[in-house]
Parts: structure tokens; sequence; C-alpha cells
């Protein structure tokens, strides 16, 4: 049976899901970047399906997925930033289409003050004020990113695991890498809050999506929500449109 698909194509990952009868996403799916081909059969099974994209990532994988909508007789219409009339407009030019979808889905909630927070490959942050404008926002390393520069521009530091915690001083270099680069996250969503209340003028709804936000989010002092399917439901709100 034909489809509406909505395919978020990531920096590390590739998320999806379909558009219900409802109009909302559903049976959600993730792969990493590199597994991508497990893709095809899901939607090689529903001819005549539409794919609604944000495509974040190397060429390559953008073109992958052209290649594979041509194969199997797929729509497909790959948004650009702006490109749609959702209530959210973005601030300039070259915000990343991701990001302006992500704001959409928590204005349609909450028609007030937000801040979203996706930790990923980077980690963004976007803030509305409480007329629905798009004030703008900081990029940071994601976790793994950050470690992974470090590691290759000094390639003789230790690696370690995960680290549970932030504040507890480490005893041993990869535990100290790993803490210190999870504190310098902590600290620098805290510090962007504390700017964003300053700019707004108050203190806005925090969103939270993203796969490292687990790791980072709870060692905040911030009270925010979590979900992790934001720009999939900002792809869903245009799908709605046509």
């Amino acid at each position: 049976m034909a489809a509406d698909w909505l395919i978020d194509l990531g920096h590390s990952r590739i998320k999806w899901a379909r558009l219900d009868p409802a109009g909302q996403p559903a049976g959600f799916g993730s792969v990493a970047l590199a597994d991508r081909a497990e893709l095809e059969p899901v939607l090689s099974a529903a001819p005549n399906s539409h794919l609604w994209v944000s495509a974040q990532t190397r060429p390559e994988a953008a073109r992958w997925l052209v290649a594979l909508a041509e194969r199997h007789g797929l729509g497909m219409t790959k948004l650009t930033t702006g490109a749609a009339e959702l209530p959210i407009k973005p601030s300039y030019d070259s915000l990343g289409c991701d990001r302006w979808l992500a704001v959409q889905w928590p204005w349609h909630q909450d028609q007030a003050a937000l801040c979203v927070i996706d930790c990923g490959t980077a980690v963004t942050i976007d803030i509305v004020d409480a007329t629905g404008k798009h004030r703008g926002g900081w990029i940071m390393a994601g976790l793994a990113t950050a470690r992974e520069s470090l590691f290759d521009k000094a390639p003789g530091l230790p690696r370690s695991g995960e680290a549970d915690t932030a504040d507890i001083p480490a005893c041993h270099s990869g535990q100290a890498i790993a803490r210190g680069t999870l504190l310098q996250l902590v600290g620098g969503i805290e510090r962007a809050v504390d700017a964003t209340c300053a700019t707004l003028g108050t203190r806005p709804g925090i969103w939270v999506t993203g796969g490292d936000s687990a790791a980072i989010m709870p060692l905040t002092r911030l009270q925010f929500g979590t979900d992790e399917h934001l720009v999939l439901r900002g792809l869903a709100m245009v799908a709605r449109q046509c």
C-alpha cells in the first residue's frame, strides 16, 4: 500500500517513520548511516509511496536515497529551510533544515517561548520567542565528535569508557577526557539556556532530542521534556499540507 514516509538523514544516523491516517508519524525506525541499506526493503515494500526528506548529511547518502527512490518508483520531496509554510520562519538562510523542522512541533504544542536542544553529532540549541520568532541559537561539537577530534589531534591520549558523572575530578587521563568532554557540554548547554533567558526576558520551555540526550541532559540543572522525533514531527507537518 502506498504511504507517505518521513526521513531524517542525519550526520550519523537515518531515522524514519510512516505518516499515519491522522497525519502523525508512526512506526519509527533508525539505523546508523553506514547501515543505510537496511532502509531499502522497508521503503520498497510500499510502491508508489512518497518520501519527505530532511537531509543534513554527506552528499553520497543523499544521492543514495535519490537512487533508491528512482529504482522503486517512489516520489520524493527534499525539504530545504523555509521551503514550506510552517509557523516558525527561519531567522537566517543558512539555518539547517533539521533545526528549522525541530522547532515546529514544540511551538505547535505550546505556543510559548521555547528552546530546543538536540544532542547528536553536533549539539544544537535553538530559541523561539513568545511571538513565534526564531531568535537564533548555538552549535557545539557533540559528545562523540569532541572526543574523536581530541584523539585525532592527540593520538597518544588514552581512551576510556563512557562517563556517568561530570562533576567529580578524574584520576586517570582517559577518564578525565570522558568526564571533561561531558562537563564541557553540560556547562555549555546551561550557559546557553541562561543566555536564552536573558535574551527572551523569560524562562522558555525546554525540549530535548538527539541520541546523546540521555547521557548529557540529566547532569544539567535544567527541567526539560524529551521527544526523540522532533524532526520527523516537523516533516509530518509539511506532509499534511500536501
